[in-house]
């Protein structure tokens, strides 16, 4: 049987022939899926007229004779009657069930067309399946998706092929941030509940709806842990969101008494070392209470250190107070750690158990074994301290020397208190890169305290060396038992027999001397105080002999300083001179008037209050120095006072009036001894800011030579 061309064409185009072997199952499979094409219509199997002429039915003597010259259609022969017979159809069935089989009848061979598309399995993912004409429907390598892109979440789907989505990890419906999507956390671990928009979690530590604010920080979260009784619970030792913003001064501290509060509490279940730490704006401080006197105290510990850090060696089980002043509203974290219960060193505190030095001699330690306990007022880091003590009976000189180490430049600090938990009562605080010393002759009878830092924050160990002796006979003006009264004449103290005693703020421990004059009052009068020394020198007022924290005023000068003091208070006050000369002789005197009024806001008690702007014409005409925090320096000083009860922005700016050209110093305040949050020198002097809720002060400041009236603009705004 032979096809002919168009026969031949038309069983390509149908497929393969039916029957035969079923194909190998494809790879990947579990060899129950088998692929079959299934019945396939072919053409008529009937004769088919070659082109030389069909011979059968003709006469014949030999087979030869009855050959049609086509090869399909199989070999004609002669019968033994004479006549041509049909031969044998050429069978060209492979079976291989995804290739078409036809008979080639003009290469007279038959011939298998491989056809893809019946071994298909409408899986895209396992790859493309093909068919072999020698084995049937095999299959190619399966579908790599993998675009090496970390910011697509890669996979396969049976119809589409590969996908490459944008990652999700956390399954949202945010894109991950970091791949340009706005979901802030994307780890599938943590991130569920955080995309922009979800209500802000004002605890958890994480920014919740992604606007760039956590916790405290975000405007919708407000604290509600503002007194004892709504204390905030903490769980247990971790780290803990907190604000005072929008809150009030509640209670006072030991170390902090204004400012706004935030309260929490906890429960310690057996006696433990705690740690509390907390970490945000300047000014703030920490301290520890039971929690049944919250409101009253006393403090177990009070640090207003940056950052404020607190150690309590083996706390007894109980529930406890923690309580957080700021001085204006802001936000913060508290760390609240447990640690296994610890002996307190005997020069860790201050207390009955401290090491008394009361026989003098030499004595050492290791930094590393004490905690940061006390403030030294010579030192404004927070830093690991020793405490020492002593009780002298009748007067003695005293000198307290002490060195430390550190792996790098340090610098010691020693300070002579009579309250380790009170800066105010320092006697002398001295620092050195070498040794430290503090010398004060005729110390009264009574029981002091000798406290140590270093200014490294790794620093190793300390020696201290202490001397208490019988006081030797002093000079006039050498200290503060041989005062010169100089109410009524000038008094003159030599240089060469001064020693340094007391000291000035503003002066330094490297003028080894000072000289003290006094004098009384018996009513209210304004006071020129002049100072006279060989070289410069610094002099300060104070009220007590002895004691720093009465310095009223302290300036520098040249040969000759003058000062004056308006309605100066009745009472006896003390001039400290203090400067290195080793010669020549330092004199003072006074000159009193009656007293003249003070204007209001000369002093901070009497801020100027703004609310919501001010404009307005001022003087620091005859305005004395109140204030001098290193903002803008010993210049007359006026004050304002400003009270915001929500976040508002504020514009102030000082500038002097038309025909002066000299430039003011212009600070912000949280009160009117803390550090300036903000100072601006100019011409103007501008300050833009935007404020927490809370009682801020405006300071305006001008060299004396320039004090003069000045224009100030003060506006406030909803930021």
């Amino acid at each position: 049987m032979t096809f002919s061309r168009s026969a031949l064409l038309l069983l390509f185009l149908v497929g393969c022939t039916t029957g035969g072997p079923r194909p190998l199952p494809m790879e990947g499979f579990d060899g129950d899926v088998e692929f079959d094409a299934g019945p396939v219509d072919a053409p008529d199997a009937g004769p088919l007229e070659c082109s030389a002429g069909s011979t059968v039915g003709d006469d014949c003597a030999s087979d030869p004779q009855c050959s049609d010259g086509c090869f399909c259609n199989g070999i004609e022969a002669c019968s033994d009657e004479g006549v041509c017979v049909a031969g044998t159809p050429v069978v060209c069935d492979d079976e291989i069930d995804c290739t078409m089989d036809a008979c080639d009848e003009m290469a007279d061979r038959c011939t298998q067309v491989a056809m893809d598309e019946l071994c298909q399995d409408d899986d895209a993912c396992n790859g493309l399946e093909v068919c072999d004409t020698s084995l049937g429907c095999r299959t190619t390598s399966p579908l790599y998706c993998n675009d090496e892109n970390s910011c697509t979440v890669d996979s396969c789907d049976t119809e589409m092929g590969c996908l490459y989505n944008p990652r999700d990890l956390d399954g949202d419906g945010f894109t991950d941030g970091r791949c340009g999507g706005d979901d802030c956390d994307d780890d599938p671990r943590f991130g569920t509940m955080i995309y922009p928009g979800a209500p802000e979690d004002c605890m958890n530590r994480r920014d919740d709806n992604c606007d760039g604010f956590r916790d405290f920080n975000d405007p919708t979260c407000l604290p509600m842990n503002g007194t004892c009784a709504a204390a905030q619970p903490l769980d247990g030792p971790g780290t803990y969101s907190g604000s005072t913003r929008g809150l009030t001064d509640d209670v006072d501290l030991s170390c902090k008494t204004s400012g706004p509060d935030a309260f929490f509490t906890f429960t310690l279940p057996e006696t433990m070392d705690v740690r509390v730490t907390v970490s945000g704006a300047s000014g703030t401080a920490v301290s520890i209470r039971r929690a049944a006197v919250c409101a009253a105290g006393p403090d177990i510990g009070c640090n207003d250190f940056s950052p404020p850090t607190l150690l309590r060696r083996s706390m007894a089980a109980g529930d406890y107070v923690i309580v957080v002043k700021q001085s204006s509203g802001s936000t913060f974290d508290l760390t609240l750690n447990f640690e296994p219960p610890t002996v307190i060193p005997p020069v860790d505190t201050c207390g009955a158990g401290t090491v008394d030095v009361s026989a003098g001699g030499t004595f050492e330690g290791m930094f590393g074994e004490v905690e940061d306990d006390y403030r030294l007022n010579c030192n404004g880091n927070s830093r690991r301290d020793a405490a020492y003590t002593f009780t002298i009976d009748e007067p003695k000189d005293v000198v307290l020397r002490a060195s430390s180490t550190a792996p790098s430049f340090n610098t010691t600090y020693i300070s002579l208190v009579t309250d380790c938990d009170d800066s105010d009562s320092t006697i002398a605080c001295r620092s050195s890169s070498g040794t430290a010393e503090v010398s004060v002759r005729d110390l009264p009878p009574g029981t002091y305290w000798v406290l140590i830092e270093d200014s490294h924050a790794s620093a190793g160990t300390w020696l201290l060396d202490v001397s208490i002796m019988d006081p030797a006979p002093r000079s006039p003006g050498d200290t503060c038992s041989s005062v010169i009264d100089i109410t009524s004449s000038t008094g003159t103290a030599a240089w060469s027999t001064a020693a340094l005693d007391v000291g000035a703020s503003c002066g330094t421990s490297f003028s080894p001397r000072d000289v003290i004059f006094t004098f009384t009052l018996d009513t209210p009068r304004d006071v020129e105080l002049t100072t006279t020394s060989s070289s410069s020198h610094w002099t300060a007022l104070h009220e007590e002999c002895g004691r720093p924290s009465t310095e009223r005023r302290c300036r520098n000068g040249g040969t000759t300083l003058t000062q004056n003091f308006r309605s100066l208070e009745a009472g006896t006050y003390f001039v400290i001179v203090h400067s290195s000369s080793s010669s020549g002789n330092a004199t003072a005197r006074i000159v009193t008037s009656p007293p003249t009024p003070i204007p209001p806001n000369d002093r901070c008690s009497g801020a100027i209050p703004i609310v919501g702007s001010r404009v307005a014409t001022d003087t620091l005409v005859d305005f004395e120095d109140d204030l001098n925090m290193g903002c803008g320096g010993s210049n007359p000083d006026a004050f304002y006072e400003i009270t915001v009860a929500t976040r508002t922005g504020i514009t102030a700016t000082v500038e002097p009036v038309a025909g002066f050209t000299h430039s003011h110093n212009l600070s912000l305040r949280s009160s009117c001894t803390s550090v300036a949050l903000e100072c601006h020198t100019g011409r103007p002097a501008v300050i833009d800011t935007v404020l927490d809720p809370g009682t801020y002060y405006l300071v305006v400041e001008a060299s004396p030579f320039s004090a003069s009236d000045y224009n100030i603009r003060v506006f406030t705004y909803i930021p």
